[in-house]
């Protein structure tokens, strides 16, 4: 993930997920885990993420202080550990891990019409609700995400409210966790395109791609500044080292490979 601002420091967070656990729906599980520290390496936060009855939570901290100063771990050091960015974080790599898994959504029952006059809304339309959001409670944006959305789609700020419920139910959208703003993407919304990806996670990758297979997949919802940061953060210097290095045995390999052939090209001719 980006460096985040902190005051006269960055913070750097980054998590990973078990794509085995991701991609079910076991409450207490460890999903994934994460680790945040600042720039100046002053401090370093790491733990677990579980899966609540109300979406993810972090299960788990464990704290360092790293303070020449000798100053230890302080209130004011507990509160620069951004629990709203982890959690962000943690949602948009436990979605691609449960997609990589391609664990199968589970079947819900068919929406019925309710004996109130409202219909069933289209898998359509709770997708791109669920999608909007996702992306208008993510951490940094500001409060009004149901009016924003109102707007979007042209409807009173209740009917959205509504909507986001139904997606909710349907399984378009996880649980959010009571007084926090926010949700994980339920398990219909996990085949999630790089254009939807994009929107609700736009700071790309949190951690270097682990290849370029998963590089690539994400280009196409990133902005070309973000870009040049995921490919920045892939050729690092070991990566572009152990590279020339494949090249250079794919060369050797590919030059040997012909007098290998001719050689059991001439025995054949013998027989």
């Amino acid at each position: 993930m980006p460096p985040t601002t902190d005051g006269p420091d960055e913070v750097q967070i980054s998590a990973f997920a078990d794509p085995d656990v991701a991609g079910k729906q076991t409450e207490g599980a460890v999903v994934a885990t994460f680790e945040c520290r600042p720039t100046s390496g002053e401090w370093l936060a790491k733990g677990d993420i579980a899966r609540g009855s109300q979406g993810l939570v972090i299960s788990r901290v464990e704290l360092q202080a790293h303070d020449p100063a000798g100053n230890g771990i302080t209130g004011s050091l507990l509160r620069r550990i951004q629990v709203g960015d982890i959690l962000h974080l943690a949602r948009a790599v436990t979605a691609r891990a449960a997609q990589s898994a391609e664990t199968p959504a589970p079947e819900y029952p068919p929406r019925e019409a309710r004996s109130s006059g409202r219909g069933a809304l289209s898998d359509e339309l709770l997708r791109s609700v669920a999608v909007a959001y996702l992306a208008e409670t993510a951490p940094n944006r500001p409060s009004g995400a149901v009016k924003r959305m109102a707007q979007e789609f042209s409807r009173p700020e209740e009917t959205v409210r509504s909507w986001i419920a139904r997606a909710r139910k349907a399984g378009w959208l996880g649980p959010s966790v009571k007084g926090r703003a926010g949700a994980e993407p339920g398990p219909l919304l996990r085949d999630m395109t790089p254009e939807e990806f994009g929107r609700i996670f736009p700071e790309g990758y949190a951690t270097p791609p682990a290849n370029m297979a998963e590089l690539a997949a994400g280009f196409e919802s990133m902005s070309p500044e973000r870009q040049q940061a995921a490919s920045r953060a892939w050729f690092t210097p070991d990566r572009i080292a152990e590279n020339n290095r494949a090249a250079l045995d794919y060369d050797r390999d590919k030059e040997d490979q012909p007098a290998e052939d001719a050689g059991e090209t001439d025995e054949g001719d013998k027989e």
